[in-house]
């Protein structure tokens, strides 16, 4: 299983919120809160976890979803490129996405599957930053959505995650938990 160094959440995704509060202990509670206050694009935070995230940042991304699902789809492209731009000029090789879009808003699976694949495929060429997206466990039919878009790549398969290498990088899709992700700093973007 791979560690990102960044991992990505929206300020939208209230469940995925909380997890990061509860797993990430009082530290990264603050960070958090003390970002809520602020208005740029992008907010680094430098975090000391005191809770069980691993990640080395954590990337929050102000993303509001769009009533047009094709502008939804074009947010979610933009949240792709703004996140791995910032991890590649901070110097870090992985990254991990959660399903956006995909929970309470209920867009279609397979959209937003191919759209996170085929975007995050395009930017490492660009960035060459392995790339994971976290599905929840019990999320199945969604898993499966995002397999089958990693399997139109040439890719390598395991058990609980799938991979395909890319240059000198890869897109790994993996069943488990975003917030056990080892985080160290997080990030703010604002999309308006």
């Amino acid at each position: 299983m791979l560690k990102s160094d960044v991992i990505v959440i929206c300020w939208s995704s209230k469940s995925l919120l909380e997890m990061i509060y509860s797993f990430g202990g009082f530290q990264v509670r603050t960070a958090i809160n003390n970002q809520l206050k602020t208005k740029s694009k992008i907010n680094l935070i430098d975090i000391k976890s005191d809770g069980e995230i691993k990640s080395k940042r954590i990337y929050i991304i102000n993303f509001n979803l769009n009533s047009e699902f094709d502008q939804t789809v074009e947010s979610i492209q933009n949240l792709i490129h703004l996140a791995m731009e910032k991890a590649s000029k901070d110097n870090y090789k992985t990254i991990s996405f959660p399903a956006i879009a995909c929970g309470n808003y209920q867009y279609p699976n397979d959209i937003i599957a191919q759209t996170m694949i085929k975007k995050s495929h395009q930017e490492q060429d660009l960035f060459k930053i392995s790339v994971s997206f976290i599905i929840q466990s019990d999320k199945i039919d969604l898993y499966n959505q995002f397999y089958k878009q990693i399997q139109l790549l040439n890719q390598s398969i395991s058990n609980n995650f799938i991979s395909t290498t890319i240059q000198n990088s890869f897109i790994q899709l993996e069943k488990g938990d975003i917030t056990k992700q080892k985080v160290n700093e997080i990030y703010k973007f604002f999309f308006f």
